[in-house]
């Protein structure tokens, strides 16, 4: 039994010879697939057609990512997964900005540089202070809040 085992593992590897194979978009579209079936499941006593068209929809990601994984076309599953990851790191990036905003609330004012739209990280509690972009060097003012006064 473990010879047949070895045998068949063997040529499931054969057979991926040249083929696809497992990646990131493949992990993120069975997970898509998972949660659409808990949403079917959810319409299922409400609309049958609802359940019906959500089952489809699951199953036809499904058949995408297996297609995905046996493909012989490695350079076109490459660039789908390299659009993926792109879109993937400009959400985590933006997420992980907006943490790093909240977590510096107290101690740094964030401000977008009117010529060029980009965002200046300026320290708090310093007045008015004059200001240039480092990537346009447009020049304004910006008011990060009232100066800290020490009156002992």
């Amino acid at each position: 039994m473990k010879e047949f085992f070895r045998k068949q593992a063997y040529k499931f590897q054969q057979f991926m010879i040249g083929r696809y194979g497992i990646d990131k978009l493949w992990s993120v579209l069975l997970i898509f697939f998972f949660v659409i079936i808990l949403l079917a499941n959810a319409f299922y006593k409400v609309s049958k057609i609802t359940y019906c068209a959500i089952e489809i929809m699951a199953f036809v990601l499904v058949v995408f990512a297996i297609f995905r994984v046996f493909s012989k076309n490695i350079e076109a599953r490459r660039a789908e997964n390299a659009k993926w990851l792109k879109f993937e790191n400009s959400v985590k990036g933006f997420f992980k900005f907006q943490n790093d905003k909240f977590k510096q609330r107290k101690t740094h004012k964030f401000v977008k540089c009117k010529g060029c739209k980009k965002t200046l990280r300026l320290p708090r509690h310093k007045g008015k202070i004059n200001v240039t972009c480092p990537h346009c060097h447009a020049q304004f003012v910006v008011n990060t809040g009232k100066k800290a006064t020490n009156n002992q």
